[in-house]
């Protein structure tokens, strides 16, 4: 078993489920990513159109009215196909049509389209009274007026409303004469194309007299491209040309301020394009318009970065081109560039924060993008609180692509295909991504997995005449336009799929692309957006805004190869949205400060998008978006020009924070401020916390803080605002005053916001709320975020253990008493002491408002394995599950894994009785394997499957590897030791998590089936699973668990009897064993969980409320604390900063140990042994904190540690550094989480069925191991490969409490049991990117609560008849069913619903206004109860049930009832997430709802 953090074998056909440490996001040549890596530069090289965006919106009002027919057209929505016959369908249209229309030849005659195959549906000729008869028919859901939809490129405005007509726009727009005065700067990397009709001059006065600027020549450029539109334009070289090996030339560039790739002019046509109609472009109607935010504004372009190597910059040339707008006389700065999210360096002179301070400084904002490192926790740049920061967001238009299979049914996709109609033709599926042999004339499919997918390029030009890519979600498509190239969720995928598995000739057809717009598209925060809090400065909020910037049209420049004049742009264009909303700003307020202007954007920006829909975050998967997403929220800039209170800052505010920061001296700052007299303010008024930003940012709450805020009326002169508290969840927030008043004589009111941690005890992540000062007309709103620390208060522990002293001299007489009470100081990874009190001191101790609590120093005993004093599974009870089902000693559970080492601690049978008398089971005997010997009264079974691996699949298991049960590798006897290992005095690792070590169920016996085997491709086949399940069936066992899941993506279908592990564990569970499989070791990414049919117990994996770390103290005696496992000696060396560890080779005699930083995860192991040295210090995105340990001294840090370390090396000529000895922590303040491996939701095939269904720790867990030369006998590891054989003990216990139950109703008690919280009531988090709370994806039901589960009152229970109507409601004809299941069977018509089958849960993917479902409960608590339904509905989403009552007796003891959902959401959604409860008053029988809107 390798230690944690190297990865783990993965075999071919079935994968070992435990984790590597993150898999690589793979990146397809000519596919393009939604996410670019981190630090690419934003442009597009000319030729690449780029991605498209969802965007696009009705044409302006034509002048005349619009010709309206006799008949419209309008589309009958049906809902869900009622019957598998298309004809069939095809006939009950025409009979609803027939009955408004009066006759069958009238209905064929008004038919336009039939809706068929993916959703039942008709277009028909109506006039309007047919059309309200229609309507009124019981089947119609509802009734669409066929409107006539116009692309208008410049949708942006019309989106936000600042219209693209400007006529028709009585706003900001107007009010600022468009921008008329204002001069926009734009330092890029591209220059501009000033041919492009987009900056013609007509119309225009003369230039702004403030304007000094001019416009130099050079290669294909001249001084007279400039006119009044385009009114500077330079550029900037000789920095970045000292420091090139050759120089740029003009054979790869224009050396000039002419454009070489785009970007340039597409950033300068979003800010301030002129106004061009009649555009001409595929996708677009005639008459379109285009233009940018500020289309009269002027635009001077300062060259500063150049189209070599990938595109480059260098510092030098960007400040001169900062020095010389500013000289030039710019009002608005855009800044296109910044430094890349991997922190490189952090003084505050790099990059543009210096220079764009002094143009602040100036009256000039400053707005740069948050870059492209999304969807990464700390990735955002530019994150001074001087410059205006923006993420992108998507518009609401989308490319819509139809496919339609060989049995007409249709599907939506993506794409930007323009070509005819594909006909009908081949398709194939390809999971070999390496070779593209047999794809010439055909369709291909392929799911995206670990290795890239050929991009479209590459199929093209072998012969493929289409591709589809199975993928999460993506706003970019970088596909020829000529070619079919479409993109498509998994679920959808997973349905082609088995279409293709079922059919023998297998078709597909492809339609070009259609644009959707408006409010049935929703927006998202993009991807690629980088998001906060800042790694630098987590108290200053960054991102500030959100502004449209994916996929919006603009010009581009013609190349040889493409002449076309527009193209849709990249990811960069909400920087250059946001430059020209503030020079509208600007003009309409000219005394504005840049903060002023910043202010007004943030408070008056939008949570939703404009319909009032929530905005989303895209990301491995998708979540509501938060303040780290868009900051302030997305704009709205009509309401951005009357905010009505403004938080204003100058230089004095910034020199604040520069002190508060630790960053500059008083020399220092009187040097930036060119005042002799400014310093900094005195320490104890100078908290960063107090920084007037527009946004309350709290990264380390212990206890309470109050801070403070300063606003400026910039409305009415007299007004009276009240504050509107929204509360971080579990924080307490109060304001004073809690009224402010202006009028003539004040126009600024100071107020000040205290927070406290309220009911939070441990180490959380940030939650969100806000506060809003209102008039009754305006809403001036802030975010506030908190981060809650049960946690020491100072990083010195010098200044830890004076804190404690000065505590305790506050109940001594003098200090020399105090000094002696203290027996410890507790200083490092939390903080507190212990000493000698009397009773009285003690009490006195207690009352101070610093102490969380004083507790006697009681004697202790080992305590068990962690993870079930975690759960509260303790056998100290007397009455409780571990001690009612007797530990479980009747009954035995089946392993089916990697064989097992039986001297392993945990396996011996003393103290355990006779082998249960129903065991038929064996031992086999083999080598280094002795029945006799090795097993006994708790391994009571143990077989090998080794004949199918090597014949059929020919490949040779390794020659150390045991041709027996016993365990080459340990993963075996980890899940073992987990679910049944018995008791073990003294355990530890090395001396880590030391204590009583037990399995799940101490008493349980084991059977081990071999299935895992060692060879050149670890692992096994479904054969050999599938043969060990039937022998475990056959031997007895009572429960089976299943750590191994399926390599590749989700698209396995039933169909073949004897060859499944899903079918093999149906059977079981048909003959009453529960069978518990892991979720799968492939997460944070949507889709990735395994183990997915409703018969199967599927579970993720949590952390527990104990971690292992290492101090890490710096020469300056500042001591913080990382992640390892080290246990050798305490480590001092020489410490160093290694920039880029990729290109890093280290000396022969390196004895230093290194900081670096890292974005991708699954390189750890790879750059610590690139490292080497004396050891290294990896400081990582906080979205991951469990997943990577090592037991060298490799310490794993988030970016703010790194920072702090990185700041002092910066801060020091001969940095050192000191390295301890791993240590374990347990309790508060350690929260919970998700692991970030873990396999997520939605369910791939059938999203209907929730899964995971449970969660359990999982991460960083003691067991027993091998025990040899290299391996100790112990381990610390970690994967649902460990929660799930817990959940497996756990169901053995409960099986031996309640021998009765069915699988099913034993899966129903523990999920509708679980936890939402962790045990103390702390919000559970999700490890991913980006981070956030977790929901019912990422823990199914929630965290499993074993005493809980003994008694839920009701269970939702399933039998043969259950799963029939689920195989029936997926699709599976007569004939499979009969074969699967033995039983005779003719399935309804229509089919029976999948949201009806009797799962405990609710899960809805694809709502359309109302559905209602159906589920059975089952009594099996008292037996006359009543349970009353309590409702937390998702949000947007109406629940009523009926009855809401249920009456139970001893003559009713099973009861259904309905569950009607509708949704308020006007467009397609993410998914939401509630909960549905019976509650008796005692007991609660919950259940998750997750609901999707699709309109």
């Amino acid at each position: 078993m390798p230690p944690p953090g190297e990865p783990e074998f993965r075999a071919p056909g079935v994968a070992e489920d435990m984790p590597p440490p993150g898999e690589p996001e793979f990146r397809a040549p000519g596919v393009a990513e939604d996410m670019p890596a981190p630090g690419e530069p934003e442009f597009r090289a000319p030729g690449n159109a780029g991605p498209p965006d969802p965007a696009a919106v009705e044409s302006p009002p034509a002048p005349v009215a619009p010709f309206v027919p006799e008949s419209p057209v309008y589309i009958i929505y049906l809902g869900a196909t009622k019957h598998d016959d298309p004809k069939l369908v095809t006939q009950s249209h025409l009979e609803i049509l027939k009955s408004v229309l009066g006759s069958e030849e009238a209905a064929k005659k008004s038919m336009i389209y039939n809706y068929q195959y993916g959703f039942s549906g008709f277009a028909a000729k109506l006039k309007p009274a047919d059309a309200e008869k229609m309507k009124k028919h019981p089947e119609v859901i509802t009734l669409v007026v066929n409107r006539k939809l116009v692309m208008q490129t410049t949708r942006t405005w019309d989106y936000l409303g600042l219209f693209s007509t400007p006529a028709a726009s009585k706003g900001l727009l107007n009010g600022s004469n468009m921008g008329s005065g204002a001069i926009i700067g734009v330092i890029d990397s591209a220059g501009i194309w000033s041919e492009a009709s987009v900056f013609g001059d007509n119309g225009y006065g003369a230039t702004p007299k403030q304007w000094k600027g001019q416009c130099v020549s050079g290669d294909q450029f001249k001084a007279e491209h400039c006119n009044k539109k385009l009114i500077g334009a330079k550029y900037y070289m000789d920095g970045l040309n000292a420091d090139l090996s050759t120089s740029i030339t003009s054979s790869t560039e224009h050396i000039s301020p002419r454009d070489h790739n785009g970007h340039g002019t597409q950033v300068s046509s979003t800010l301030a394009g002129s106004v061009l109609s009649n555009l001409k472009f595929p996708g677009l109607s005639s008459g379109s318009v285009m233009r940018g935010a500020a289309p009269k504004a002027h635009i001077a372009m300062y060259k500063a970065c150049w189209d070599v190597e990938g595109g480059m910059c260098s510092v030098a040339d960007v400040w001169k081109a900062f020095d010389e707008a500013i000289h030039d006389g710019v009002d608005v700065l855009s800044v296109s560039i910044g430094g890349l999210t991997r922190v490189k360096s952090l003084d505050v002179e790099v990059d543009i924060a210096i220079p764009a301070l002094h143009a602040v400084n100036k009256g000039i904002t400053v707005v740069s993008p948050a870059g492209n490192g999304g969807p990464r926790a700390s990735s955002v740049i530019n994150v001074s609180p001087w410059i205006l920061t923006v993420a992108a967001t998507t518009l609401d238009r989308s490319f819509s692509a139809f496919v339609t299979l060989g049995n007409n049914l249709t599907f939506m996709g993506q794409g930007m295909y323009t070509g005819p109609e594909l006909g009908f033709t081949d398709v194939i599926f390809s999971d070999d991504h390496s070779s593209v042999a047999k794809v010439k004339g055909k369709v291909v499919m392929y799911f995206e997995g670990s290795a890239a997918m050929p991009g479209p390029d590459i199929l093209q030009r072998n012969g493929a005449v289409g591709v589809i890519y199975v993928r999460r979600p993506s706003h970019r498509f970088e596909c020829p336009a000529n070619f079919p190239c479409i993109y498509i969720d998994i679920d959808i995928g997973s349905k082609i799929h088995f279409y293709m598995e079922t059919t023998s000739s297998p078709k597909i057809k492809i339609s070009p692309y259609k644009a959707v717009i408006g409010d049935s598209v929703a927006s998202t925060v993009g991807g690629s957006s980088s998001r906060g809090p800042s790694s630098f400065s987590p108290a200053i909020l960054k991102p500030d805004i959100a502004a449209p910037g994916l996929t919006l049209l603009t010009p581009r420049i013609p190349t040889d190869g493409d002449t076309s004049e527009f193209a849709y742009s990249g990811t960069s264009m909400a920087t250059p949205v946001i430059a020209g909303i503030v020079a509208l700003l600007k003009i309409s307020h000219p005394t504005w400060s840049p903060a002023a202007i910043k202010s007004a954007i943030v408070t008056t920006a939008m949570s939703t998008d404009p319909y009032g829909e929530p905005l989303t975050a895209d990301g491995v998967s998708q979540k509501i978006a938060d303040a780290f997403d868009y900051g302030g929220g997305l704009v709205n800039m009509e309401k951005a020009t009357d905010p009505g209170l403004v938080y204003d800052m100058d230089i004095n505010d910034y020199v604040h924070y520069l002190c508060s920061a630790a960053l500059y001296t008083d020399k220092r700052v009187s040097a930036l401020t060119g005042n002799v007299t400014t310093k900094c303010p005195p320490s104890s008024g100078s908290s960063i916390l107090d920084i007037n930003v527009p946004s309350i940012t709290i990264p380390n709450l212990k206890g309470s803080v109050t801070v403070t805020r300063t606003v400026t009326n910039v409305g009415p002169v007299d007004s009276v605002y009240k504050p509107v508290i929204e509360a971080p969840a579990g924080f307490t927030v109060k304001v004073s005053p809690e009224e402010l008043v202006f009028n003539k004589g004040t126009s600024k009111a100071v107020f000040t916001v205290s927070v406290s941690s309220g009911s939070h005890k441990v180490n959380l992540g940030f939650l969100f709320g806000s506060l809003t000062w209102s008039d009754g007309i305006r809403n001036v709103k802030i975010p506030v975020y908190v981060v809650h620390l049960g946690a020491k208060q100072h990083d010195d522990p010098e200044l830890v253990s004076a804190s404690h002293h000065k505590m305790l001299e506050s109940v001594f007489n003098s200090s020399e008493a105090a000094r002696e009470s203290i027996l410890y100081n507790y200083r490092h990874g939390f903080s507190g002491f212990a000493a000698r009190l009397t009773e009285s001191q003690a009490k006195k101790l207690k009352d101070r408002p610093d102490v969380f609590s004083v507790a006697l120093n009681r004697k202790l005993a080992l305590q068990t394995t962690r993870a079930f004093d975690y759960l509260g599974l303790s056998p100290n009870l007397p009455n409780g599950l571990l001690h009612d089902s007797n530990m479980g000693s009747e009954l035995v559970v089946g392993i089916l894994d990697s064989g097992i080492w039986p001297e392993a601690a945990g396996f011996s049978d003393e103290g355990l009785g006779p082998i249960p008398k129903h065991w038929k089971g064996k031992c086999v005997a083999g080598r280094a394997f002795d029945p006799a010997k090795h097993c006994n009264k708790k391994i009571v079974g143990a077989r090998y499957y080794l004949n199918r691996y090597t014949e059929r699949h020919g490949l040779n298991i390794s020659r150390e590897e045991y041709r027996s049960p016993r365990g080459f590798t340990s993963h075996g006897t980890l899940c073992a030791s987990m679910a049944a290992g018995g008791f073990v005095p003294n355990a530890s690792y090395g001396g880590l998590a030391p204590g009583l070590m037990r399995g799940a169920a101490p008493k349980a016996r084991i059977a081990v089936y071999k299935v895992i085997f060692d060879s050149e491709n670890i692992g096994s086949r479904t054969a050999d699973c599938t043969m060990a399940i039937d022998d475990a069936i056959n031997d007895g066992v009572d429960v089976l668990s299943i750590s191994i899941a399926p390599l590749g993506p989700p698209y396995h279908t039933y169909t073949t009897f004897g060859e499944d592990v899903e079918l093999g564990s149906f059977h079981a569970v048909m003959k009453g064993i529960p069978v518990v499989i892991a979720a799968s070791n492939s997460g944070p990414k949507a889709y990735s969980v395994t183990g997915i049919a409703p018969w199967m117990f599927s579970v993720g994996a949590t952390s527990i409320d104990r971690t292992y770390y290492v101090d890490v103290t710096l020469g300056n005696n500042l001591t913080v604390t990382g992640q390892a496992l080290y246990m050798g000696p305490e480590v001092s060396s020489e410490l160093t900063y290694i920039e880029d560890w990729q290109t890093f080779t280290a000396p022969r005699r390196w004895a230093k140990i290194s900081l670096t930083f890292m974005n991708d995860d699954t390189d750890m192991a790879l750059a610590v042994n690139v490292l080497r040295g004396d050891g290294a210090i990896i400081a990582r995105s906080s979205d991951y904190l469990t997943d990577v340990f090592f037991d060298s001294p490799a310490v794993i840090v988030d970016y703010e540690v790194g920072t702090k370390i990185l700041q002092y090396i910066r801060s020091t000529s001969s940095p050192t550094v000191k390295i301890s000895r791993a240590k374990t922590f347990v309790g508060r303040p350690k929260s919970s989480i998700v692991a970030g491996f873990s396999g997520r939701g939605p369910n791939p095939t059938d999203p209907a069925i929730l899964k995971p269904d449970i969660v359990a720790p999982g991460v960083l867990v003691l067991t027993a191991d091998i025990k040899n030369e290299e391996i100790p006998g112990m381990a610390i590891t970690q994967g649902t490969s460990l929660s799930t054989p817990l959940v497996a003990g756990l169901v053995i216990l409960l099986k031996s409490v309640h021998p009765d139950w069915s699988p099913a109703a034993i899966k129903s008690a523990i999920m509708t049991t679980a936890w939402k919280t962790d045990p103390s009531g702390e919000p559970i988090f999700s490890e991913g990117v980006p981070r956030k709370l977790a929901d019912p994806f990422d823990y199914g039901a929630g965290l499993v609560n074993p005493e809980k589960a003994r008694d839920p009152g009701l269970v939702y229970d399933m039998n043969l008849d259950d799963y029939i109507h689920y195989f029936c409601a997926s699709g599976y004809n007569d004939t499979s069913i009969k074969l699967i299941t033995g039983k005779d069977t003719k399935c309804s018509s229509p089919l029976p619903s999948i949201l009806d089958v009797n799962y405990p849960a609710i899960t809805i993917p694809d709502l359309k206004d109302e559905v209602t479902v159906s589920r059975t409960v089952t009594n099996v608590g008292p037996v006359d109860s009543v349970y009353r339904a309590v409702i937390e509905p998702p949000r947007g989403v109406k629940i009523a049930v009926e009855p809401e009552t249920l009456v139970f007796n001893s003559s009713k003891k099973v009861l259904g009832y309905k569950v009607k959902v509708t949704t308020s959401h006007k467009s397609n959604t993410i998914y939401f997430f509630g909960s549905f409860t019976w509650t008796d008053g005692t007991r609660n029988v919950t259940i998750p709802l997750s609901v999707r809107t699709r309109v």
